[in-house]
């Protein structure tokens, strides 16, 4: 009798500490693990039941298509509440409202992405003017790109993406104003639909297809130069890529930018030496730290959006060349602490001219 009592209890025991283990089982299937990066990973060994709604983590549409359409959307985009146009690239003022659409699909999801240039990096198609055989073509260089989604307009049919948001931890990154790239994406029906988007760079570079917002700050030429900003610095950049802002360098992006202001296309490849004996020259001095004995007025002498050019000292030809931005001081004269704009090596940005880039012999040439 006490053999079959106390066996009895053994019995009891192990039954009591397997449902125990069941039931912690089952409650760890049920909840989320946590990766190391803190976000939550579902359990693929644990389907989901009817009766309980899958989380946004469980079900992704997107992750779930097994087909791609290919580049079979177009996005369609509308400016201050005008018409809606089906432009691949717009180029509106800062300050104007923007909106995109694509085609709503019942029962279908859509998300958005920004496309994003590296611009924390300094490309080359030809040698740098400091290497063995200068100026050499090199061949294409490769501009690196990656996709951010933009998550706030998830199953958003028709969205607002100004002011976009500085994404890019290069220093010359704008999110005021300059170039943005955005694709959208509509999963349906087990397959994924998409406009031009990273997925279509080739050896020149992103596709002229892809989406392009190119913000500017005024209607004048140094507008448009403005809307440059963000575009990849590349040295001995080519036409094809300078006028479709795919990557410019110090001459190229002020010919583009000309050309965009006037509405023209523009025709061929520039280089420093080409401008210098081929535009109007307004004034010559030497510039140190950014000053000069003669002193140019702003205005009578000198204007925004004259080109700058130098010839560093100790060479023999004249190695940049960027424009003329503001009075920075408002003193009327240029000097110093005026601002300069200006791509090569790096993407187009602002300096003053006490930083010392033009530093050396100057000529001040009119576009």
């Amino acid at each position: 009798m006490r053999f079959a009592i106390r066996h009895l209890g053994i019995l009891l025991g192990a039954v009591v500490l397997a449902c125990i283990g069941v039931f912690l089982m089952q409650g760890l299937g049920r909840g989320p693990v946590h990766t190391d990066a803190g976000e939550p990973a579902v359990r693929l060994e644990q389907p989901s039941t009817p009766e309980s709604s899958p989380t946004p983590q469980q079900q992704d549409v997107f992750a779930d298509c097994t087909q791609h359409a290919g580049a079979t959307l177009t996005i369609k985009s509308s400016i201050d509440g005008g018409r809606w146009v089906s432009d691949a690239a717009i180029c509106p003022l800062k300050g104007q409202t923007v909106a995109l659409k694509v085609e709503a699909v019942p029962g279908g999801s859509v998300r958005w992405y920004r496309i994003v240039p590296d611009i924390s990096k300094n490309y080359n198609n030809a040698n740098w003017p400091w290497e063995a055989n200068a100026y050499q073509w090199v061949g294409f260089a490769r501009i690196d790109y990656h996709r951010k989604e933009l998550t706030q307009f998830r199953g958003k049919w028709r969205i607002s993406p100004l002011p976009a948001a500085a994404i890019s931890s290069s220093r010359y990154c704008r999110s005021d104003m300059g170039s943005f790239w955005f694709q959208g994406e509509i999963a349906d029906d087990g397959k994924i639909y998409r406009s031009p988007g990273v997925e279509d760079s080739y050896y020149r570079g992103i596709s002229p297809k892809v989406f392009r917002m190119s913000v500017r700050d005024g209607e004048g030429y140094i507008g448009y130069l403005t809307s440059f900003f963000n575009v990849p610095g590349l040295f001995g950049s080519i036409n094809y890529q300078s006028s479709n802002y795919i990557g410019v360098d110090c001459a190229d992006v002020l010919m583009a930018a000309l050309a965009a202001w006037k509405k023209k296309p523009m025709q061929k490849n520039y280089n420093v030496a080409m401008l210098v004996t081929g535009l109007t020259k307004v004034a010559e001095f030497d510039l140190s730290y950014g000053n000069t004995a003669k002193k140019p007025r702003w205005g009578s002498d000198v204007r925004p959006g004259d080109f700058i050019a130098v010839r560093y000292p100790s060479h023999r030809q004249y190695a940049h060349i960027g424009a003329l931005y503001n009075d920075a001081n408002n003193n009327g004269l240029l000097d110093a602490p005026d601002t300069i704009i200006h791509a090569g090596p790096a993407p187009l940005h602002l300096s003053h001219l006490k930083e010392g880039n033009f530093d050396g012999h100057v000529v001040i040439l009119r576009p």
